[in-house]
């Protein structure tokens, strides 16, 4: 629109001109000692313009000869540019298709004319990493990347700390990347790098207290935290409770994730344990039975008839409440056995885990319910049961005839048929 009213505006303006010029012609005079000039005021105009132009151009031919040299300097360097960018992308693909030796030396042949020579020199690195016993070269380029122009040394020291836990070296390692870390607290990836060399070197505590940051600034996936997290209490957890100390126990456990607390049945069965150790043995079945009544596990189950200790009355009591929801449960049967087992219950022991074998024959109901055999004297019955549960053990197929015969046997019938009589 706005070429368009320029052009009516110009056209306007030359009729206007033409016809002043009409009416009255003018003339220009020019005199120099003997010379005198006369013409036109139209002529001279146009004489001046092109004039103009003319100087214009000759000014402009002289300033683009004179840059001819840096121009020519230039377009080289964009031609190489664009070599080293191809390069580069080759290199790339050759890394990528594991063709060290050929990528390492693409990206070498490159990296003189690049933009950005730190990149060439340290995927070199990379690929001279994946030959071995070649650790000098990998290093040497490791050097000229972090001296190259533009150089991220972050990134530069934080894949140097990715080879040498690749080595190894995770003490060395470890060294860098926490120097990185006062540095850049909340860099991701040095906080990756970090939490993975404190599990390498199985530094625990430093690594529970880097975990927030690890999952505040998102280094690691949701599932690779969650597994850490629980690798990391777990470990704790043992170093507290071989310290004998319950208060060290109990506060650990406040720190631990809510999740993990919630959730992870191998810990919480663990922490119960490490409490029965510590002779906090009412903590550590409440614990239990409000974990399983928060959310029903089988594991939790096992756990909980495998305490040992404590009011044996009172926690039968409580896993016979579970039997209006979870009757047909082989675990929670089996746990009902033991714990009658540990109140000297022996009918309802020995109903209680021929009932789980019926629902699914395991080799810990099966030794169970031979020990419980055993102390009521019923020997050969109990060795029957011990060799089920040993062939289970082994992944062996259950026998046909005698204690093997369908695990839905009573323990009556262990025994198989009676002979006959003389």
């Amino acid at each position: 629109m706005k070429l368009l009213a320029s052009i009516i505006a110009t056209l306007f303006f030359s009729v206007w001109v033409a016809l002043s010029l009409r009416e009255d012609p003018s003339y220009a005079l020019f005199s120099m000692g003997s010379w005198t000039i006369e013409t036109s005021l139209a002529f001279f105009i146009i004489f001046l313009a092109l004039a103009f132009f003319a100087f214009y151009a000759l000014v402009r031919f002289a300033v683009r000869l004179w840059q001819t040299p840096g121009q020519t300097v230039q377009a080289n360097q964009r031609r190489l540019h664009r070599k080293a960018r191809r390069l580069f992308d080759l290199g790339l693909r050759q890394l990528s298709a594991g063709q060290w030796i050929v990528a390492e030396k693409t990206l070498i042949k490159g990296a003189e004319y690049s933009e950005n020579s730190s990149l060439h020199y340290l995927n070199a690195a990379r690929a001279v990493h994946h030959l071995h016993n070649l650790k000098w070269r990998r290093d040497l380029y490791l050097h000229r990347a972090e001296g190259a122009p533009n150089a991220d040394k972050v990134a530069v020291q934080l894949l140097h700390a990715e080879f040498l836990l690749d080595d190894g070296d995770a003490d060395q390692a470890r060294v860098i990347l926490e120097s990185l870390h006062v540095l850049n607290p909340r860099h991701p990836g040095i906080l990756q790098w970090l939490a993975r060399a404190y599990q390498r070197l199985q530094a625990w505590e430093p690594l529970q207290k880097l975990l927030p940051e690890v999952h505040k600034q998102k280094a690691l996936g949701d599932e690779a935290i969650a597994e850490l997290q629980a690798q990391t209490y777990r470990a704790l957890l043992e170093i507290a409770a071989a310290s004998g100390s319950l208060d060290k126990l109990q506060a650990l456990w406040k720190q631990a994730p809510v999740k993990l607390r919630e959730e992870d049945e191998e810990f919480v069965i663990a922490y119960a344990t490490a409490l029965c150790d510590g002779q906090a043995i009412e903590d550590a079945e409440t614990l239990l039975r409000e974990a399983i009544n928060r959310r029903w596990s089988i594991k939790l189950v096992v756990g909980y008839g495998m305490l040992g200790r404590g009011n044996a009355t009172a926690q039968l009591a409580t896993a016979e409440g579970w039997l209006a929801q979870h009757g047909d449960d082989a675990y929670l049967l089996l746990t009902l056995g033991r714990l009658a087992k540990r109140c000297q219950q022996d009918v309802k022991a020995r109903d209680y885990l021929e009932r789980s074998i019926q629902l699914m024959p395991s080799p810990d109901a099966y030794q169970e319910l031979g020990e419980l055999l055993q102390s009521l004297h019923e020997l050969t019955y109990a060795g029957q049961c011990f060799h089920a549960g040993l062939r289970l053990l082994v992944g062996k197929p259950q026998e046909q005839s005698g204690a093997m015969l369908s695990a839905a046997e009573p323990a009556q019938r262990l025994a198989g048929p009676m002979p006959a009589p003389a």
